[in-house]
């Protein structure tokens, strides 16, 4: 398995307008978010073999959320590796992008808010996005309010193993770092600190505890889709005139 998200920016990080800034962030999350029952696996988009899990990563948060209205866009992995060549800077061949060493998870968001993000359908998928806090009720809030969370993780030789449930423990060797990673957060089984969060990785949901979540995260972000349907944020006070106009106003180096 491939890996691909560079070390993040500080300054790149604290330029992205907070989400936690809106009455989103007063937001009690729900006890429990079950999506079992709905019928979605991750996309792979080749992070087997290349190192575009920043692209792969945004392309599932677009499919979580429109399958939350009940349709499945046109995401075609041709068009996410291209996406992911543009983010990173080298040619679109699969040999240039196979050699390459990934993208920070601020440059992919800037570049579909201010290129979009061509699946191969009629329109391209276009964000507005903000910054979360690393915090489990602020992920849970995500999660629920705007049907995804897209993080950044540190992994350790021991995930790589693909557990059956990725998880920390007192005392226990995870073994060192490996590389960082982008993931997205589906839904989760309670907010205690066992429970169960459906991480969507490598073409699979990898069910996580919250623990290990707040011992790997590094930044978290979510996206704000208006021709995705209703979970567009409005319905838990996230201000999208004010968020845009703060993307807007931001300069990334």
């Amino acid at each position: 398995m491939r890996f691909g998200r560079l070390p993040a920016d500080p300054v790149k990080v604290a330029a992205v307008p907070s989400l936690m800034a809106h009455p989103f962030a007063a937001s009690p999350p729900p006890p429990v978010v079950d999506r079992s029952h709905i019928d979605l696996e991750p996309g792979l988009y080749r992070n087997d073999v290349m190192p575009d899990c920043t692209a792969a990563g945004l392309a599932n948060s677009i499919r979580q959320v429109a399958a939350l209205n009940g349709w499945e866009p046109v995401i075609r992995e041709d068009r996410v590796l291209e996406f992911y060549a543009a983010c990173a800077g080298v040619s679109p061949t699969p040999a240039a992008i196979a050699a390459s060493h990934g993208a920070q998870l601020v440059d992919v968001l800037a570049r579909q808010a201010r290129t979009g993000f061509d699946g191969g359908g009629q329109t391209p998928f276009v964000g507005l996005y903000g910054r979360l806090s690393n915090e489990r009720s602020a992920l849970a809030r995500a999660i629920a309010g705007l049907g995804h969370a897209y993080v950044g993780v540190t992994l350790h030789e021991r995930d790589l193993e693909m557990q059956s449930v990725w998880d920390v423990q007192d005392g226990r060797d995870d073994g060192a770092v490996a590389n960082g990673h982008a993931v997205t957060l589906w839904d989760y089984t309670d907010l205690y600190e066992g429970g169960l969060v459906s991480i969507g990785t490598w073409g699979a949901w990898q069910p996580a505890t919250w623990g290990w979540i707040e011992a790997r995260i590094d930044e978290a972000y979510a996206c704000v889709w208006r021709q995705l349907g209703h979970t567009d944020g409005t319905s838990i006070g996230v201000d999208l005139d004010v968020l845009a106009a703060n993307l807007a106003a931001m300069v990334v180096a």
